[in-house]
This record gives structure tokens, sequence and C-alpha cells, in this order.
């Protein structure tokens, strides 16, 4: 093989983020490159032309000096964004429909769990109390999403379906349809001040999301 090999940095810690599985699953496509499993004891570091990463540890990129890209496997980027270390190559967000509904899902099920007031009537149940309290439709209610790239879009559809009222908020201007789009610092406050239930995708930067503790807003949940 003459092709620089793909290094694979995963930290999940669950069944779901097993180094193994994803050893196997990059072996099975990249098979005219080698794919090894890191850390491998006595192995050269310039052979890596690229790495494959979740939650990799601060440092641990920056040992490959011929690395040419970093594929993130997850949703989320912070912990690359932590490392100050990281070697200035392209950042390559993976975006798979699987994965897409799944946070798509994940959204979904927490704007829900709120809007029907789940963890109260989980509650009332435990102590077997049946007081349920008045219920808006969905039709009432605004969720606001903060991150319109491919998972922000594909929960605002659904949630569309289920008949909330969505807007949406990214640092540059975009167009959705049915969805109320917002975008930069700007017309942030404008965006939170018509949220009930703010959803921030991981990529939105930290900061946003804080800026919303100077706007008068009534969240009622935020999903991060």
């Amino acid at each position: 093989m003459t092709k620089g090999a793909l290094a694979l940095l995963i930290h999940g810690g669950t069944d779901n983020w097993s180094p193994e599985r994803w050893k196997i699953r990059f072996t099975d496509v990249c098979r005219d490159r080698r794919v090894i499993l890191m850390p491998v004891p006595g192995f050269d570091p310039a052979e890596v032309s690229y790495a494959a990463v979740w939650k990799p540890v601060p440092g641990e990129l920056a040992a490959f000096p011929n690395l040419k890209a970093i594929f993130n496997l997850g949703a989320g980027v912070d912990a690359l964004m932590a490392d100050q270390s990281l070697p200035n190559v392209p950042l390559v967000r993976v975006a798979v429909d699987d994965l897409t509904n799944r946070m798509m899902e994940y959204v979904v099920l927490h704007v829900l769990m709120h809007h029907r007031q789940e963890l109260y009537l989980r509650n009332s149940q435990a102590a077997k109390r049946w007081a349920p309290k008045h219920q808006w439709p969905a039709g009432a209610i605004s969720v606001g999403i903060m991150g319109l790239g491919t998972l922000g879009i594909r929960a605002a559809e659904v949630l569309r379906i289920i008949g909330f009222r969505v807007a949406g908020w990214s640092r540059s201007a975009r167009q959705v349809d049915g969805v109320d789009c917002f975008a930069g610092s700007a017309e942030l406050g404008a965006f939170l001040r018509r949220t009930d239930i703010l959803k921030r995708i991981p990529l939105i930067l930290k900061h946003s999301l804080r800026e919303r503790n100077s706007w008068r807003i009534r969240l009622g949940l935020v999903v991060g």
C-alpha cells in the first residue's frame, strides 16, 4: 500500500463508539489504505495522512506531521476546539442519513417530553397523584433551533410536521421553507424573544447561547 495511512482515534467510552467496530468498518471501505487503530507501539506517525476521530485527547493529532485532513465522526466538535495544538488542516464533518436522523430523534424527543410535561406526569404517577396541568397545543409553541445545517434543518422539518412553530438562527443567512430564519448577532435577540423551547445544535459556538441571558425571553427548555 502506497497511500498514506488512516489513523483512528476514538474515545467514546460506550458500546456505540467501540473503536474495534469502527476499525472493522473503515477497513472494509478503505481496502487500498492501511487503517490503524491508535495507539500502536512502534508505529511511525509520519505514515498517517488522515485521521478519523471522536473526542481525541488534546495533543494526539499534533503527533502526525504529515496529516492532511481530520474527519470528525460525530456531531459535536467540542473536543477538537479545546485542543490548542490542533493541526491546521481541513476539518471534515461526517454527515450521513443515519447520524442526521438519530440527532433529529433526540431533538424531537426532548422537545416533546418538555411540551407534553413528561417529567411532571412521571413524578405524579410515582406519587400516585392525578393532577394534569393545562396543555398548550403544539401550534401555540415556538421552537427555536440554533444552527441551520443538515442536522438543524432536519429537526426543523419534523417539528413543523408535528405542528410547532419553528424558527432558526445561524451565523450566516439561510432560507428554509416554513421556518422563520434569523442570522447574525444583530438578529439573535429577535430570534430568542419569539422562542419558547430552544435547541442548540452542537456546532454553534457556546458564547452565542450564553448571550440569551441578556434578552427577555420565556424559555421553558434548552436542549443542548
